[in-house]
């Protein structure tokens, strides 16, 4: 008699299956040897979020700088708009009190030229 196999075609599955890490309930290896790589594992992401602070410090500092840039050119620019404003009134002013100096100094010549002026007011 033949005798057949039992052996069946298919995919072939592995022998074991594959746990994730976890940390052994007995350690063959010294307690201090975890406690180690968890101090330099926080160190390594202490030093990480550093990093991450200090560039947003610097882009924090960089948004400052560039409005405290923007603010004083409007500064400057209202400045020098106000240094002409300034320019235009003093003419003004100039040219204004010559008008009115004319006019007072003929007004006051034709004046004094018709009646002498009274004792208690000199000119």
């Amino acid at each position: 008699m033949i005798s057949e196999s039992a052996y069946t075609a298919g995919p072939s599955e592995p022998s074991h299956a594959e746990i994730p890490f976890q940390a052994p309930h007995a350690p063959d290896h010294a307690p201090w040897m975890d406690l180690s790589a968890q101090i330099s594992s926080l160190g390594t992401r202490m030093e990480e979020l550093a990093i991450v602070n200090d560039t947003r410090f610097h882009s924090m500092e960089d948004r400052i700088d560039e409005y405290q840039t923007g603010f004083t050119s409007q500064f400057e620019h209202l400045d020098q708009r106000l240094g002409r404003l300034e320019e235009r009134m003093d003419h003004q002013h100039e040219e204004m009190m010559a008008y009115l100096r004319s006019v007072f100094s003929s007004t006051s010549a034709l004046i004094s030229s018709r009646h002498p002026p009274p004792p208690f007011v000199s000119l």
